[in-house]
């Protein structure tokens, strides 16, 4: 669904400012009452646009950070992905911006049976906006956050990433159940669905089936207990169904942040792709590659026999190493994501159709469901496919413009040629969804790798959801330098809970330490992370080193 081309700057503006009067910086001030706003002059629709613009449009768009670094969906040379820090953005962001304003919507609409829908879809989303939260940190205040004015809790406990999990169940279950489809809903405020309570109901239930997957390593049973009821009608199947918005072009706000990142510098379009998605696409000559990355710029190689074009070339992952293994990689060597991507009006994804097929067909390998894992799976790879020329067919009339503004000198000429390279053909994907990379084979382990990395390039740029998947599953197999930093090129598990917990909630948050083994470290595992063969160690060619850099010719 786009945005409203009649949402003007000065709307989000307006919530913005009434938003911002129920979030604070810190938990002392997380729920306390604030009497410059009366109830009446809250209006939930524009809460949950405000929600949504924020927590989606501006958060969710990345698979560029350092999270991406550890997946292999993305690299970033100005990044450090092996040193130990806090992170305190996505947890600033989740309880200022997002559950705060998702649960003052519940207690303002729950007493009111008209409003059911309300309701149910502000439980959803704060459920989804939660579960990010969880899964990056672990145990986090959850219960105890986020109340009324009244029930305000100034250090709250942390809880146990289980028993969150166990509330998420519930409260998926029973918002879906309320969902009334002759009832009010949030129409146009809503950016994600415009109040459609059927495509609320299969979002919250592919939200489910998500959930319970991730948990599969550690509670089998409360995997398969949390998805058995859930049939294929119950779910996100079509390309019609997913869940995500679009950036508009009406004002700057709400243009697409990379295409803003490019109208304050074009050296901005500087960000690369990562070797364990790019390389993999390249091989199986998959064409969503030309969507995904552009060919190096650099062509040759110059005097290595090894190499006689740079082509598609994922970088590794590298934080502190030596010199010499950056150096293979210098010179636009490497690949930087397309530029279809900077376009001003680009689709913002949370939840698609082929996220939901790969599910099943996980579920269905292993045996928490009944169905057929290869279908599945031929159905994953199509939809997202099928997501990829969509991509493309909205970029395609915006590229020119964008071409103008970082490359002034190209002609219309090459702008048509770029366009048709860039286009997928039929005769392209029909050779791809017949080729052997379609069909799963091997063992049942083998089998998984299959869907694991089919799985991370559809999810493309969920760069967090991206990072669950690589922690619970161990795919795709990343290459990593030697890095001398503090993780030694161990992946995180985690990331600490910020700094400043340490003063104002300090007995709760020792406590949430001293249950950690390892402590509060990137390294320490959280609850669901609890498949014992990964990480698996990357065992293909070595990383190339160089005493001095290619030259581009």
């Amino acid at each position: 669904m786009k945005i409203d081309k009649h949402i003007q700057y000065i709307f989000v503006f307006s919530i913005t400012l009434l938003a911002n009067c129920s979030c604070t910086d810190d938990f002392e001030s997380l729920n306390t009452a604030n009497d410059l706003v009366t109830e009446d002059l809250v209006d939930v629709n524009l809460m949950l646009t405000l929600v949504q613009v924020r927590a989606i449009k501006e958060s969710s768009l990345n698979g560029t950070g350092t999270i991406g670094n550890y997946s292999g969906i993305s690299y970033s040379s100005s990044n450090s992905p092996f040193n130990e820090s806090d992170a305190p953005e996505l947890w600033n962001d989740t309880y200022q911006n997002f559950t705060n304003n998702l649960s003052e919507i519940i207690r303002l609409t729950k007493e009111d049976a008209d409003l059911v829908n309300k309701t149910a879809i502000a439980r959803i989303m704060k459920v989804w906006a939660f579960a990010k939260l969880t899964d990056t940190y672990g145990d986090v205040p959850y219960f105890e956050s986020s109340l009324p004015p009244d029930e305000v809790v100034s250090t709250p406990k942390y809880d146990s990433q289980k028993s969150i999990y166990e509330d998420f169940f519930k409260e998926l279950k029973e918002a879906t159940a309320s969902l009334d489809i002759s009832k009010e809903s949030f129409g146009s405020a809503d950016l994600i669905y415009k109040g459609d309570v059927a495509k609320w109901r299969k979002f919250a239930n592919s939200l489910r089936l998500r959930l319970a997957l991730r948990v599969r390593y550690v509670d089998v049973e409360m995997a398969k207990t949390n998805m058995g009821d859930l049939q294929e009608s119950d779910l996100i199947l079509a390309r019609e169904d997913d869940a995500s918005l679009y950036t508009a072009s009406d004002v700057q706000d709400n243009f697409n942040i990379f295409y803003n990142e490019v109208l304050k510098d074009r050296s901005n379009l500087v960000k690369k792709t990562a070797g364990a998605i790019i390389n993999k696409m390249d091989e199986y000559n998959d064409p969503r590659v030309k969507i995904m990355a552009d060919t190096a710029k650099a062509s040759f190689p110059g005097d290595d026999p090894d190499l006689d074009y740079f082509g598609y070339r994922g970088h590794p992952v590298l934080g502190l190493v030596p010199i010499e293994y950056k150096l293979p990689w210098d010179q636009d060597t490497s690949s930087k994501i397309s530029d279809l991507w900077y376009v001003q009006e680009i689709e913002v994804p949370v939840l698609r159709s082929s996220e939901v097929y790969f599910a099943l067909s996980e579920a269905a390998l292993v045996g928490l469901k009944d169905g057929n894992a290869q279908e599945y799976y031929k159905k994953g790879i199509e939809a997202s496919m099928d997501w990829a020329k969509d991509f493309y067919e909205n970029a395609k009339p915006q590229l020119p413009d964008l071409i103008g503004i970082i490359y002034p000198d190209w002609s219309s000429d090459d702008i048509d040629l770029l366009l048709s390279h860039k286009e997928i053909t039929t005769t392209e994907s029909d050779a791809f969804l017949n080729s052997p990379i379609a069909v799963l084979s091997g063992s049942m382990e083998e089998q998984l790798e299959q869907i694991m990395v089919q799985k991370n390039i559809a999810l493309y740029p969920l760069e967090y959801e991206n990072w669950a998947e690589w922690r619970r599953t161990g795919y795709p197999i990343l290459q990593i330098g030697p890095d001398e930093n503090d993780l030694k090129g161990v992946v995180p598990r985690r990331m600490p809970w910020p700094n400043i917990e340490q003063t104002i909630n300090g007995v709760n948050y020792e406590a949430a330490a001293a249950g950690l083994q390892g402590g509060d470290s990137k390294l320490s595992k959280v609850w669901w992370d609890a498949n014992p063969t990964v990480p698996y160690p990357f065992v293909g060619d070595p990383l190339p080193t160089r005493d001095t850099p290619w030259v581009q010719n």
